[in-house]
């Protein structure tokens, strides 16, 4: 995006220009770095929300222009107006966001793994988290997991084993016994269709793995992008996703499946179960509660040639009953996708592109407690 490229260069190469401690005087170098870091950060989520940052782009160009003149501290002092401004945003979203269901945005850490951590999902009983990496090679996407030490943090166990191709590999998801459903792309081709496979996950790895190409729409072009097991593990629910037109898909919609013997069948009452949530053209990253009367997902929105990506929540009275009007989950901000519940309920997992470590990294939300 060209307010992006204009970002960096505006804020983020003049701490490139400028070598540490070169011309600082009094100002600290470092701090000088975290305070760019930091605005570059808060503009591109601005940026990908869809907000108004023509106000405050001018003077982000203009922190560039005080650098190549040596102009140290003024320039350190216009990025203290800069953060000024986009905190008094923030705040003012905070006032928005006091009736939201989630609150408390925080990263995750998993300990001894630093790449793109993205699609996480957190197993019954909430000791485990799986996740796949994201886009680092062509094509190219791998679960792995890691074990819970506190909600925010996670200690990396390693790959999950006998899943992971040269393809995409990734979306995992488990029910209460074990049986563990992910999404890969290593077989996918005119005369294979199919993305969903499943096995028994013990110790680190999948085992006795097998297609389920009764899910499969049966049409080149179409796959089952996303896929999410109820916790009892007889309920399915996926996406019918469109990649005919390349990636970002522009069609996707979701279906569920009910278990019958060794196989899932799709349903026909998906339409009017999903009909509130299918208006929008693009929908995955599904995520239900135990009970199957919360769906959190996420949706594509194209707007004036950009994407922006958002998160919802929905909710329904009983199993048979469809999903009401989704509504937008705005403790989620930036680029962010794929929104995970915890077995409990009281957690949600999602990733977002960290623009300073320049990775994806996940975050948690609290549910709000009630009063």
């Amino acid at each position: 995006m060209n307010l992006r490229s204009i970002a960096y260069s505006a804020v983020l190469a003049f701490c490139l220009l400028f070598p540490l401690g070169a011309g600082a005087g009094n100002i600290n170098p470092h701090n000088l770095k975290a305070k760019a870091d930091r605005a570059v950060e808060i503009f591109h989520e601005w940026v990908a929300e869809g907000r108004d940052v023509s106000v405050i782009l001018p003077r982000m160009k203009q922190v560039k222009v005080l650098g190549d003149s040596g102009k140290i501290e003024e320039a350190d002092a216009l990025l203290d107006e800069i953060l000024a401004y986009f905190e008094a945003g923030i705040r003012r979203l905070s006032k928005d966001l006091k009736n939201e269901a989630f609150v408390r945005n925080t990263e995750v850490r998993i300990l001894g793994y630093d790449s793109d951590a993205m699609e996480a999902f957190i197993s019954r009983d909430g000791r485990l988290m799986f996740f796949n990496s994201g886009h680092g090679a062509a094509r190219d996407k791998d679960i792995y997991y890691a074990e819970r030490i506190d909600d925010y943090t996670f200690q990396f166990k390693g790959e999950v084993k006998n899943v992971n191709t040269k393809a995409v590999d990734g979306v995992p998801t488990m029910d209460k016994d074990g049986n563990f459903y992910y999404v890969s792309t290593h077989a996918y081709g005119p005369r294979n269709l199919v993305t969903v496979y499943g096995g028994k996950f013990k110790d680190g790895a999948v085992k006795n793995i097998r297609p389920f190409p009764e899910l499969s729409l049966g049409e080149p072009g179409w796959l089952n992008m996303d896929i999410e097991i109820s916790a009892d593990g007889r309920t399915l629910y996926s996406t019918q996703t469109w990649f005919g037109d390349g990636a970002p898909p522009t069609k996707s919609y979701f279906f569920y499946a009910e278990k019958a013997g060794g196989k899932f069948i799709p349903r026909d009452d998906s339409p009017k179960i999903f009909r509130q949530i299918n208006k929008d053209d693009v929908v995955y990253g599904a995520t239900i509660s135990n009970d199957e009367l919360e769906i959190l997902y996420t949706r594509l929105v194209r707007k004036g040639g950009a994407i922006k990506a958002e998160s919802l929540r929905a909710t329904r009275p009983d199993k048979n009953s469809p999903f009401g009007r989704p509504k937008v989950i705005k403790t989620i901000t930036g680029f962010s996708e794929a929104p995970a519940l915890t077995d409990d309920g009281r957690l949600i997992y999602y990733h977002k592109k960290n623009v300073a470590a320049g990775v994806f990294k996940l975050y948690a939300l609290h549910r709000r407690e009630p009063g």
